[in-house]
């Protein structure tokens, strides 16, 4: 779980920073604020940590030259690292992430670079312990579907050296390629996974076929992902990643906009999924504009014991996003944009049925 973290001078971010982070993260804030790219650092950093965990186990590689080649693949920046620094800033951008995994590992990764940075970060990021292994992992769920072009993203990353699609795409599509198994689902999980297909009444399946390698099944019915609705591949995406174990305890799920493409009232469902996920162990860090996902967690913390916590992501008159955070308990929404803007729309209902 990342416990703590403090970032600066990244892209529009002056500084952000909080101690104690919860099972459930919740980024609010209108477009171009910053959200997606908070979750990109967050993922850049907690993968490279997965990676390198992994790769210690039959060889020695740095854990500072693994993470420069994942924020890398992961923003691909147009010149460089440096690209990430906030423009007009003389100081140089800095991470310092806290991630705790069980009672034996702690790690503090702390880093920084400057605007001529190209593929190399050399202060920082030094002594990080492996993690043990299989106790955390990694995943990004971008707010496009990925199915239907599985195999497209595979051939321009893989084969044809293309950038196209930057690893949040191509981390996520390997993890999807991974075959499920009969092997026994944690029984929390499990029942997220049939909740998950109760929603469609069906399934996405492996079919195990380079050319279609996944269907959507319904009954006796099977249908190719471009013609099975965008919600459905949306949720199919979590049922596999539970079947195949890589949704497990100790995963930090990312997600960005998780509402595109479902309807009120599957988004309300999938809350009450993501909610059950992070009891299981699950930490996750979500970006959205919807309403009914603020306001159904709001509603888990009374039903569900849930703990979250929002970011609210302002620009202040100097064009720069400030981050404050907020506990989300007792059904109560913190004041935020979306919030906001639903008493905004009410006021000018309120109005026009006045005649003002």
């Amino acid at each position: 779980m990342i416990q703590d973290l403090t970032i600066r001078n990244f892209m529009s971010h002056s500084n952000v920073a909080h101690k104690g982070l919860l099972p459930i993260n919740v980024l609010i804030g209108r477009n171009d604020t910053g959200k997606t790219g908070l979750l990109r650092m967050l993922y850049g950093v907690t993968k490279a940590l997965e990676v390198y965990s992994r790769k210690s186990e039959v060889v020695q590689e740095s854990f500072k030259k693994i993470l420069a080649a994942k924020l890398d693949t992961t923003f691909m920046p147009r010149k460089g690292l440096g690209d990430l620094v906030q423009k007009g800033q003389t100081e140089r951008l800095h991470v310092e992430l806290r991630i705790n995994a069980g009672r034996d590992y702690s790690q503090n990764i702390n880093f920084q670079f400057g605007e001529s940075t190209q593929n190399t970060i050399t202060d920082g990021a030094e002594h990080i312990a492996p993690l043990p292994s299989n106790i955390v992992n990694a995943l990004f769920i971008p707010a496009k579907e990925v199915l239907t072009a599985f195999r497209d993203i595979r051939i321009i990353r893989e084969q044809e050296y293309g950038r196209g699609f930057d690893d949040t795409y191509l981390d996520l599509i390997r993890a999807l390629d991974i075959p499920t198994s009969r092997g026994r689902v944690a029984a929390d999980l499990s029942a997220v996974n049939t909740m998950l297909e109760e929603l469609f009444e069906g399934s996405i399946e492996q079919t195990h076929d380079d050319k279609n390698p996944f269907a959507f099944k319904k009954g006796k019915q099977q249908f190719a992902m471009h013609q099975t609705a965008e919600g459905i591949k949306k949720i199919g995406i979590l049922t596999t990643l539970i079947r195949n174990r890589q949704i497990s305890s100790g995963t930090v799920l990312f997600m960005d906009e998780p509402e595109t493409a479902l309807h009120p009232a599957a988004i309300r469902d999938m809350v009450k999924m993501i909610v059950a996920m992070s009891k299981a162990g699950v930490q996750i860090f979500l970006a959205t504009h919807s309403y009914f996902i603020i306001k159904q967690l709001a509603i888990c913390t009374h039903t569900e014991d849930a703990s979250i916590l929002c970011w609210n992501l302002n620009r202040d008159e100097q064009n720069q996003v400030n981050t404050t955070f907020e506990k989300i308990a007792n059904g109560t929404l913190p004041q935020n944009e979306i919030v906001a803007e639903a008493l905004a729309m009410y006021d000018e209902d309120v109005k026009a049925e006045l005649g003002l």
